[in-house]
């Protein structure tokens, strides 16, 4: 039987405008989470009784280095997850020109995007969710309309759902995901952990990452993962840049992480269409990565794909006036040992 859990909130920190973060707690019998309000981030997962008492996520330490946090630790990034090809979009003829930060391209909603911007939290009385309130002014980072977002966490026995719903005034891409990276050792590399990923595509992407075109069948490719494979072997087969890449999910499928040395593992469902996996490849050791060597997390963002603002192939990121929309994801975990059990 799931226990009731419990929230609670403190305040952690102080940005140079003098706002404060505070930090959110909700907790049950088989995990503690500890979200922020800056960035709507998933700080720390700890799952009951797991070895590593810093938790499975990686972290900083200090809540104000997720004012800048480059390698977007745990936060909710958008207005659009993943790359813009040269930060510019065709909207009924007007082009929308956004703010590079990867080059010529735009990346995870830029330097406004959501994963810097500080969030209204209001937690849930006697439940364990967390409701998380955004305003983006129209034109704010060359976007258009007035868009508001909501990002909800709840904890529901072994599950964390994961849900953002957006509505606005005008036609606007929404792309919004979580870029929590992921070690169920807490520990190491994550070369161990084995992966599945339900996909029988993905995006093509250059050198800058961008997409080239149409989904590229996943048979026979060095990126397939339809069956559990160790994450190192992966990693040797696509080459040293390691996997960065976004998989076009097969629809109720399922994404499956197990790290055999903990006997933890992470299923992962979702209503988006894609899957971002990343391994950790540009994580560099330095503080401002968080102290992070590569390959110390693994990334499993479900999102839409990159750039689908300028590919009309691809499942649709816009919203627009009086539809609202609305996705989610669950990270069920097993092989934890609840708190109370027999």
């Amino acid at each position: 039987m799931t226990g009731p859990g419990e929230v609670s909130v403190r305040p952690v920190g102080r940005l140079a405008t003098g706002a404060t973060i505070s930090a959110v707690e909700i907790s049950n019998e088989y995990m503690q989470v500890t979200l922020l309000d800056l960035g709507a981030t998933l700080w720390t997962l700890k799952p009951r009784g797991h070895s590593s008492a810093m938790g499975i996520t990686l972290a900083h330490s200090d809540p104000l280095s997720y004012s800048l946090n480059p390698p977007y630790l745990g936060c909710t990034v958008g207005p659009l997850a993943n790359r813009v090809g040269d930060s510019a979009f065709v909207l009924d003829g007007q082009r929308y020109d956004l703010a590079p930060n990867d080059g010529a391209h735009h990346l995870h909603g830029g330097p406004t995007g959501f994963g810097h911007r500080l969030w209204e939290a209001e937690p849930s009385d006697g439940a364990t969710e967390v409701v998380f309130r955004l305003h983006r002014r129209d034109g704010e980072g060359g976007y258009p309309g007035n868009l508001d977002v909501e990002v909800v966490w709840t904890l529901e026995g072994n599950c964390l759902r994961f849900a953002w719903s957006a509505s606005a005034d005008k036609a606007t891409p929404v792309s919004i995901t979580n870029h929590t990276y992921w070690n169920l050792a807490g520990t190491g590399t994550i070369e161990n952990h084995l992966l599945r990923v339900d996909a029988e595509a993905f995006v093509e992407v250059d050198g800058n990452l961008i997409p080239r075109g149409p989904l590229v069948s996943l048979s026979g490719s060095a990126f397939d993962l339809a069956e559990s494979t160790r994450v190192g072997d992966a990693i040797e087969r696509v080459g040293f840049g390691g996997i960065d890449h976004c998989y076009a999910l097969v629809p109720d499928g399922c994404v499956e992480l197990r790290e055999p040395g903990s006997g933890l593992s992470l299923a992962i469902e979702t209503s988006l269409p894609g899957l971002q996996v990343y391994t950790g490849h540009q994580l560099d050791g330095t503080a401002e990565q968080g102290g992070f060597q590569p390959m110390a997390g693994l990334c499993l963002e479900t999102q839409f794909f990159p750039d689908a603002v300028n590919n009309p192939l691809y499942p649709s990121p816009w919203v627009v006036p009086d539809k609202p929309v609305h996705h989610w994801t669950d990270y069920t975990f097993d092989g934890i040992e609840p708190t109370g059990a027999a």
